[in-house]
């Protein structure tokens, strides 16, 4: 309906349908012609209110499609990954700036953060990415990014790894004071020495993987390191994966063994039912190898626990258990450093053997100084 028309027509109906003497002048008149200019400005208003609904509603729809188009390409993996720690062995610092405090049972960190462990301390870190590292003493860690590339800064100290598989766009960086490595989703335990060394053309850092492949960077050039190789390929220091000890055997019944459940040095020396002194690993699937690094977690997530409720003999015999089934696991050292700490602890004059056994497999490791305390004596 043509709204203007339509006062114009009411208008000239109420100028008609009025006497003769009244349709030119008179208060009549002006009455009609008010009438009908309030009828021609109310359809203005209503053409204006309808005109400005519906500018508010393309202004709207724009809106949405521009939004719609900025959430369509933005990157995924964008979300920031959260990484909560605890303390392990004797505690860590968390240091924000120059501020430093005791690090809580639980914290979250962010980045800019650092943790620093004393000889004796060590921490744990789960990520929401499903990547889990442990720090061992006397280690200065710092995390640098969260975002879709994480990244973190070892400078000093060593930590083990594993890390979940990654999205598409996502990376996982650790950076030392002389290399970068970085993965796709794999085990690897990373050090960085106090002193450069004449191999591995003088670099501090040192790389053992366990499972997978990790990239190195160094000096200009790249190096993939696959499970069971270390870098620098030129330094024998680092512990290698592939040439285990013979499996320890468990304490059969009535089987000698120490109050915490370890086997004496007797029946661990005996080689496994099957098997050779000279043992050759037989072909495991990937299945039975997953079983495997899962059991291995358990057990050493058993030991903390165990420690921290007080428990004593029990996280003994659970890190002793990890060291008899998995001898080459990653997890191995710290568990016999866990064993010789809390023997300390407790005055066990069988701290001093486990310190000598530390010594003996990990002739480089992160608690040999502790260790060599311990068998020299105050």
């Amino acid at each position: 309906m043509n709204v203007p028309r339509f006062a114009s027509a009411v208008a000239k109906l109420l100028r008609g349908s009025l006497p003769d003497e009244a349709r030119v002048t008179g208060d009549r008149a002006r009455g009609i012609a008010t009438i009908e200019r309030a009828m021609l400005a109310r359809s203005r208003r209503r053409r204006l209110h309808w005109g400005g609904a519906t500018l508010a509603l393309a202004a709207a729809a724009s809106l949405l499609v521009t939004a719609g188009s900025w959430m369509s390409v933005r990157p995924k993996g964008g979300a920031l990954v959260s990484i909560n720690v605890s303390p392990a062995g004797h505690g860590a610092a968390l240091r924000a700036g120059d501020r430093a405090e005791a690090l809580p049972e639980r914290a979250e960190l962010a980045s800019g953060q650092r943790i620093e462990t004393p000889p004796d301390g060590g921490a744990s870190l789960r990520l929401s990415t499903g990547t889990s590292m442990d720090l061992a003493g006397s280690t200065f860690f710092r995390v640098d990014s969260q975002g879709s590339t994480e990244r973190f800064s070892l400078q000093q100290g060593a930590l083990s790894a594993h890390v979940a598989k990654l999205s598409a766009g996502q990376r996982f960086i650790i950076a030392t004071p002389d290399a970068e490595v970085e993965v796709r989703g794999t085990r690897f335990r990373v050090s960085v020495l106090s002193n450069a060394e004449a191999c591995g053309s003088g670099s501090r850092t040192r790389l053992v993987v366990t499972e997978g492949i990790v990239v190195v960077r160094a000096s200009g050039a790249t190096v993939d390191v696959t499970a069971g190789q270390h870098w620098p390929s030129d330094c024998t220091d680092a512990e290698p994966t592939h040439a285990a000890p013979v499996p320890l055997g468990l304490p059969r019944t009535g089987a000698p063994a120490d109050a915490s459940g370890a086997p004496t040095h007797a029946e661990a020396s005996r080689p496994v039912a099957g098997q050779s002194a000279d043992h050759a690993s037989p072909v495991r699937s990937a299945a039975e190898h997953a079983s495997e690094l899962a059991k291995q977690n358990d057990l050493f997530a058993e030991g903390v626990a165990l420690r921290r409720q007080g428990d004593v003999d029990g996280a003994l015999r659970a890190y002793q258990s990890l060291i008899a089934h998995f001898p080459a696991s990653p997890l191995a050292e710290n568990a016999i450093a866990q064993r010789m700490r809390l023997l300390s602890s407790t005055h066990d004059p069988r701290a001093r053997s486990e310190a000598e056994r530390y010594i003996a497999r990990y002739p480089r490791g992160f608690a040999l100084k502790e260790a060599k305390r311990l068998v020299v004596g105050p």
